[in-house]
């Protein structure tokens, strides 16, 4: 049977994200809007304005009931919607993702913000919940305002050491400003559920001309997505 068949997707899974949570006795409420950071470790950073911390194949803190804020996972598509599963069988509805990004276009540099329009899937775990090659992100209110630098499409790969010269001016040319490793596997697994996701980049590298180029200086990195995370929780205050 061909991976990711059309038919297969019709049918039911052996088991849910309810089931693994039930089977674990892991019980505990999210509220609807649920940030994801992958690649960070905030620790304390936001203890201040959480009221109540849990475990989960990441650390989740409990802003208040409109909002929480899942971070220290690691990247890729497989694992982010393998969380977005557990925290949709939790109560969670809206997703917002808040990662780092390539830059594609030349306009952007290190530390810049763009706020993903949608998505071109090259990455695998979105082909069990779609079958197309673009997929739109959801509008949020909460990023409506946010400062960014730019808004656009993404490119989404599975495989980091593969993202050739070749890919990069393809995707170019199809107006992607960012490279990422979750973004359509997240908005696939959103629209499938009927469901919410979006997202927000910080740019940690450039990989447009010839040649990769990434800052030596990954606090730049840290401190711009911390500032970005910081805006939007407040915004839920």
């Amino acid at each position: 049977m061909p991976i990711c068949d059309k038919e297969d997707k019709k049918d039911a899974p052996l088991f849910s994200a309810a089931d693994f949570l039930a089977a674990k006795n892991i019980n505990f409420p999210l509220p609807k809007t649920l940030i994801m950071a992958p690649c960070v470790n905030w620790g304390g950073a936001f203890s201040a304005l959480s009221r109540k911390t849990y475990k989960l194949m990441s650390d989740i803190e409990i802003i208040n009931d409109d909002l929480a804020l899942m971070h220290n996972f690691s990247l890729g598509a497989p694992l982010c919607v393998v969380l977005a599963e557990m925290a949709a069988a939790l109560g969670a509805e809206n997703f917002i993702l808040l990662g780092s990004a390539g830059a594609l276009n030349e306009n952007l540099t290190f530390g810049d913000r763009v706020l993903c329009r949608g998505a071109f899937c090259d990455e695998g775990t979105a082909r069990h919940y779609f079958d197309g090659e673009y997929i739109p992100a959801d509008k949020m209110p909460a990023l409506c305002d946010l400062p960014v630098k730019a808004e656009g499409d993404t490119w989404t790969t599975d495989a980091l050491f593969r993202e050739t010269l070749s890919a990069v001016r393809h995707y170019d040319k199809k107006g992607c400003l960012t490279v990422d490793m979750e973004a359509s596997a997240l908005f696939a697994f959103a629209k499938a559920r009927g469901l919410k996701a979006s997202a927000v980049f910080v740019i940690s590298d450039l990989l447009f001309g010839e040649r990769w180029l990434s800052t030596n200086k990954n606090a730049q990195t840290v401190k711009a997505l911390r500032a970005l995370t910081e805006q939007v929780i407040r915004k839920f205050l």
